[in-house]
């Protein structure tokens, strides 16, 4: 019995221990061109990029699915058709409360996402209710990757 309640409290010890050391929840994480972080947020299954579209100047959302070695493009949606037009990306599209959205047949894959983060475009990372503003600083030249 004690022996049963030793091995619990180890195991108990060293899930702690993976969670403290980053085992826990993934986050998605903003580093400015020095490698430093800018940003990052716990993700569970998705995150998004708010901006508006640097040529188009409409409000633009891309979401991304973390998946295993790093994360997915799921959709890209605007009140702007035009700027879903812009990627030239293949997929089904749909308008849904004055917002087109694309769902890309072939979702491009990503280790880490190099971005230009400007006041005009003014980039938000979001996940879930959290949001982080990626402008204002003077890199504007950041990357985004999913941390585990």
């Amino acid at each position: 019995l004690l022996r049963g309640a030793a091995v619990k409290l180890l195991l108990a010890a060293a899930l702690t221990a993976l969670a403290v050391a980053g085992g826990g929840q993934p986050q998605v994480v903003a580093r400015g061109s020095d490698g430093e972080t800018v940003a990052g947020l716990p993700v569970s299954r998705t995150f998004a990029l708010e901006y508006a579209h640097s040529y188009y100047r409409r409000p633009a959302r891309e979401t991304f699915r973390v998946v295993e070695g790093g994360f997915e493009l799921a959709q890209i949606a605007s009140p702007s058709e035009a700027v879903l037009d812009y990627y030239e990306i293949e997929g089904e599209r749909t308008r849904r409360n004055g917002w087109w959205t694309l769902r890309p047949t072939h979702p491009a894959r990503f280790d880490t996402l190099a971005l230009a983060a400007t006041d005009l475009g003014r980039r938000t990372l979001v996940a879930g209710d959290r949001r982080a503003p990626l402008h204002g600083s003077d890199d504007v030249h950041l990357t985004i990757e999913v941390e585990r």
